[in-house]
């Protein structure tokens, strides 16, 4: 196989593809926050697929291993399960999200640092622990009076993890190394 990666490329299609007819004429208003989630929620995958080319298969030299392929598909089912129960089942997206980044969190351990920026990741329990937090402060009484105020939580934060992940990626020197042309 000349790209290792194309399997899971091909299930990041699916999986943002199957989100995408959430998006109909009902929420494309700038008051919905259905739109508002899931255009959070597909930057927040994008990232991830970015750092997955960038960081991850410049290290694949076959076709990922058992582990390696349960580990992408949990990731990729976690963020599936968060986008498909928002905004409808606030504690499931909350748990979801969180697990999304916990997982991201867990691959880079296990690729191990000789591979991979594994000590940047420690980052990623900063998105996880804050949707769980929101998730313990029962989400319903938050999610009351509109549910675009968790992702009015969620999205700076989100946006402040990948910025200090990205930057301390480039302060490491693996920023030259594994980059994509083209």
């Amino acid at each position: 196989m000349d790209n290792p990666a194309v399997f899971v490329d091909f299930m990041y299609a699916v999986t943002v593809g199957t989100a995408l007819p959430r998006v109909d004429e009902k929420v494309i208003h700038w008051r919905s926050p259905l739109l508002w989630g899931l255009c959070f929620l597909i930057a927040v995958f994008l990232e991830d697929f970015y750092l997955y080319h960038v960081r991850v298969v410049p290290h694949l030299k076959a076709f990922p291993g058992s582990r390696g392929f349960v580990l992408a598909m949990l990731i990729i089912g976690t963020w599936y399960l968060s986008q498909a129960a928002f905004p409808s089942n606030p504690t499931l997206f909350l748990v979801s999200f969180a697990l999304f980044f916990l997982l991201k969190l867990l691959g880079g351990v296990l690729m191990g640092a000789d591979q991979y920026p594994t000590r940047q990741d420690a980052i990623f329990l900063l998105p996880a622990v804050s949707a769980l937090v929101i998730a313990f402060l029962n989400p319903h009484v938050f999610f009351s009076s509109h549910p675009g105020r968790t992702i009015m939580v969620l999205a700076p934060i989100w946006f402040l993890t990948i910025v200090v992940w990205w930057l301390m990626d480039a302060a490491s020197g693996a920023g030259q190394a594994g980059t994509i042309h083209g």
